[in-house]
Parts: C-alpha cells; sequence; structure tokens
C-alpha cells in the first residue's frame, strides 16, 4: 500500500496550508485519466465495500457515515496527508434555524426553506432545485454530525449584501467553529475531528495514491478504480468521488472558466496542487454529464470594509476602475464585488484608501495577501501606491484625475452629513468613514482563487448521472467534483463545506444500500 499518514502526523504536520499549497508530495504530477474505462476481469489487488477517491472534506465526511454503518472503506488520495482545500479553508457551514443561529444572532424565524431561496436566486436560474433545497434542509443536521465529532460553532455572522437577491432571505448563517482539544482552527479543526472519526471507525487510508480511471464491467456498473500505484482497487458497493474540482488545470480552465485562466496565469490560485480534475476526467470517461460549469470561488483584499466576523475592524475605503469611477458596493458579498471586478476592462480595480485606514495595519487591508504594516515593502515593490495628493496618486494608477477627484468628493460628501448613506449604492454597510487624510494609497484589486464550481450531474443521493439523466450504476459523487449545486460566483462562506457533508454523507448512506457487484 502507499505510505500512511496517521492523525498524529496530520497534527504534528500543523500546517496543512502550507502543505496543501506548496508541497503536497506530487505536486503537479497528479495523473490524468485515460480515455476508457478500464475492463473489470474479475481479477484484484485490494477490495472493499466502498472505495472512496479524495481524503478532503466530502470523502472524509462519506467515510466516516459509511464505516460507522459496518462498512469496509477504503480511501485513496492523492496527497500526501488528508485534508484537501477543506483543511485550507475556514471551515465554516452555513445553515438556517439552527440554536446557535438563534442564540448568536437572536433570530428565531429563518428556515431551510429561506435559506434554498437565498442560493437559487443567487444562482439566476443555473441551479439544480432538488440539490439546493436538499442541502439546505439537511444543513441543521451536518453541523448536529460536527457537533457530535466534537467541533463547537460559537459565532454565527454573515455575507454581504447582493443587489439582485431579495434582502428578506439573507440572513447571517456562517457557523464558526471554536478551537479543538489540540487548539487547531477553522479547515483544520473541522478535518481533524473528520480524519480522527474515520480512522477510529476504521477506514483505510492510501496516501500518494491518486485514482487514475474508473473500472466498469459489461453491464455499465462501476465496480473500481486503478490508481497511480497501478493497482485495482474493488468498491463491491459503490465508488465515491471525492477529488474536488479542476482548480490546477490550466485544460479545464481554458475549456470552461476564463476567471480560472487569468488566476493561474497570475499565480493566484490557493487551492491544493493536486486538484487537477482527475475526478471529472474519470466521470466523464464513463459518460457522466457535467453540470454548474464555469463558476469561481475568489477572495480579494479588504478594501471597502466587507462585512466578516464581529470585531474585526473596517477598512474604510472604495473601489474604482480604469476611468476612477466606482462601480459597485464594496461591502456587497465578496463574490459579488469580485464578479464586478473581472468584469471592468482588462479585470482592472483599484482600493483606494487613506492614512486612516493604513493605520489598521497592512495585514486588515491585504486580507488574503497581508501586507507589512506600514507598507513599506509593498511601496517598494509597485504593489502599493501612495502620494499626498490624490491627483498625485491618480497619476500613478494611471487613471483619470478629475474622475478619482470627484468619485472621493462624492463620498465625503456623503460621510460627512449625520446619516452617512451612500449616494451611489445606498447598501453601502461597512467602513462608512470620510477618506481625506493624506497620504492616499491605492492597491490593485485582485482575486486570489479558491476553486472551480460546476463538476459530475448528480441527484441528492449523490449517484452520478449520464448524459441521459440516468444514473450509471454504483458511481457517486460528493464536494466539488459534483455540479449544480452553485453557479457563476460561489454564494457565500459557508457553502463549500455544507455541500461536502450533505451530499458525502447522502452518497455514502446511498451506497450502503447497493448489492455487491
Amino acid at each position: 500500500m502507499g505510505a500512511s499518514v496517521s492523525r498524529r502526523n496530520f497534527l504534528t504536520g500543523a500546517g496543512i496550508a502550507a502543505a496543501g499549497l506548496a508541497g503536497m508530495g506530487i505536486a503537479g504530477c497528479a495523473p490524468g485519466a485515460k480515455d476508457e474505462p478500464a475492463a473489470d476481469t474479475g481479477t484484484w489487488d485490494t477490495e472493499s465495500d466502498i472505495v472512496i477517491v479524495g481524503a478532503g472534506g466530502a470523502g472524509l465526511a462519506a467515510a466516516v457515515v459509511a464505516a460507522r454503518e459496518g462498512a469496509q472503506v477504503t480511501v485513496l488520495e492523492a496527497a500526501a496527508m488528508a485534508g484537501g482545500n477543506t483543511a485550507n479553508s475556514s471551515g465554516v457551514i452555513q445553515a438556517a434555524g439552527t440554536e446557535e443561529q438563534k442564540l448568536s444572532t437572536g433570530i428565531t424565524d429563518d428556515t431551510p426553506e429561506k435559506h434554498a431561496e437565498y442560493y437559487l436566486q443567487c444562482g439566476e436560474g443555473q441551479l439544480d432545485e432538488d440539490l439546493v433545497r436538499f442541502a439546505c434542509e439537511q444543513a441543521p443536521s451536518a453541523i448536529e454530525f460536527m457537533k457530535d465529532l466534537g467541533i463547537n460553532y460559537e459565532v454565527v455572522y454573515g455575507n454581504g449584501t447582493i443587489p439582485n437577491v431579495d434582502p428578506d432571505v439573507i440572513k447571517p448563517r456562517i457557523h464558526l467553529a471554536g478551537t479543538d482539544e489540540n487548539d487547531l482552527m477553522y479547515g483544520q479543526a473541522h478535518i481533524a475531528a473528520l480524519l480522527k472519526a474515520a480512522e477510529d471507525a476504521g477506514v483505510e487510508f492510501v496516501y500518494n495514491t491518486a485514482g487514475s480511471q474508473l473500472v466498469q464491467n459489461a453491464d455499465g456498473v462501476v465496480t473500481g478504480v486503478i490508481a497511480s500505484d497501478n493497482k485495482r482497487y474493488h468498491g463491491k458497493k459503490a465508488v465515491i468521488l471525492a477529488t474536488c474540482s479542476y482548480d490546477r488545470s490550466e485544460e479545464f480552465a481554458k475549456a470552461f472558466n476564463y476567471h480560472m485562466v487569468q488566476a493561474l496565469k497570475d499565480e493566484r490560485a490557493l487551492t491544493v496542487a493536486t486538484n487537477k480534475g482527475d475526478g471529472l476526467r474519470m466521470g466523464m470517461a464513463v459518460g457522466a454529464a457535467l453540470a454548474g460549469m464555469g463558476g469561481f470561488i475568489g477572495l480579494s483584499n479588504n478594501i471597502g470594509g466587507t462585512p466578516t466576523l464581529p470585531g474585526v475592524p473596517e477598512v474604510p475605503g472604495i473601489i474604482v476602475n480604469t476611468y476612477g469611477r466606482r462601480f459597485v458596493s464594496e461591502s456587497d458579498h465578496y463574490a459579488w464585488v469580485l464578479r464586478q471586478i473581472f468584469a471592468q476592462e482588462d479585470h482592472i480595480a483599484w482600493g483606494i484608501f487613506d492614512a486612516k485606514a493604513a493605520a489598521l495595519t497592512g495585514a486588515m487591508v491585504g486580507g488574503v495577501s497581508p501586507m507589512s504594516d506600514d507598507f513599506s515593502t509593498e511601496i517598494a515593490d509597485g504593489t502599493v501606491f501612495v502620494s499626498d495628493t490624490v491627483e498625485g496618486l491618480a497619476e500613478q494608477i494611471d487613471v483619470p484625475a478629475v474622475n478619482l477627484r470627484a468619485a472621493l468628493d462624492t463620498w465625503n460628501a456623503d460621510m460627512s452629513t449625520a446619516e452617512k448613506v451612500d449616494s451611489q449604492f445606498p447598501t453601502r454597510s461597512c467602513g462608512l468613514e470620510t477618506i481625506d487624510a493624506p497620504p492616499y494609497y491605492a492597491t490593485r484589486s485582485y482575486d486570489y482563487s479558491l476553486g472551480a464550481l460546476g463538476g459530475l450531474k448528480i441527484n441528492t443521493d449523490g449517484q452520478v448521472l449520464d448524459t441521459n439523466g440516468d444514473v450509471i450504476p454504483h458511481l457517486y459523487a460528493a464536494g466539488q467534483v459534483a455540479g449544480g449545486f452553485m453557479g457563476s460566483y460561489y454564494p457565500g462562506t459557508g457553502t463549500g463545506i455544507l455541500s461536502t457533508l450533505v451530499f458525502g454523507r447522502s452518497a455514502a448512506k446511498s451506497a450502503l444500500g447497493e448489492t455487491d457487484a
């Protein structure tokens, strides 16, 4: 078998995020699937009830559910340890109507139905409504599932507004976990809890081993996987694909996602190196349909004071395009803001702030790409521009000075009133302070890729569907390798983790009922 990594090694490795981004052992070398599935010859190197490909959040959730019901489970993982993108995430979950939501926010009338309506409106008609409603109905139980594994959710908070979504369905639903017994937080704590439960239940992990080709019998039933170690893994009841998406695949990006093409070209991908689209290739090789392709999960810097966690300082500022004009409410949901940035000419936008915002430190302003406290490093390398005058700043970033001055004058006039209402974008809710204390600063509002949206078409049982809408026997998918649950932009922090838990658990439960093949 491949090298094994225990939970102890995972925990003492502290820094799975760094491992995920820099050295997963086989960075950039995950094998692609062959054009056709392999034939079932009846010869296997390893036999299990269920074979799961991928040990991220979805694969681990599926493994825990299946193994606790007595199934023999083998998990293949391309990297040297479990975690995937989930380990690098904030580890939060969106859910409506939970006790935690009521206690943390005082909201008592939120429901899974309102939660689903929010997602559907964000999806702009692109989503599979059955998947969305199922996920939102199951969201509270996903919270309880993780609580049973030792995770506690201490704070519930919300996203920013979205102009084309009914404000009545936008609620604080993001459940943030506290530290665990090992002082882990965020996605690392989430993964550690799942990994411990899986190992305690007897799940076998095979690391440094990527799934490369599905095995299918003469009746079209998927019976196993051929892996990068050239071994044949028999999944008597099912194979569950949980390989995440095509985050690092230029081939898939060029076919489906120009936004991601740019992120890869500019080296702004923050996903694990092993997400090369292998699960999609394997599924497509057996006739799987695709759903929801083209979406993008991204983050940018914090200019504008986008609502985040309670207690986190706002960053007063505005965002302008190459013409020096504002084009979005900066406190809107970050994914919506990124969408508007990408729509600007040459995808160029500038965050503009002053000495008051700069005093909040570069870590706050830089967001996912923290800057030095006094911006000296960034000013020297041209990442941040600074001038004592608005006109001088406009010249440095090559935007019309008259437009930038007009944008700031309008903003400052609005913020000088008692009401502090943004006359251009009245929904602006954070960072409502004048921008009038020199020196003035500008930094490009880049987007950083946290992954692709869209993948194999599934039903609520997690079964993969072919291009005719029929079930491909014994093949399941969960997490970001599956599509149809999210649309062209990410509908909010905690949605990805929700999908891993809901559809990972659903796939495992359904697979347990299959007849051995």
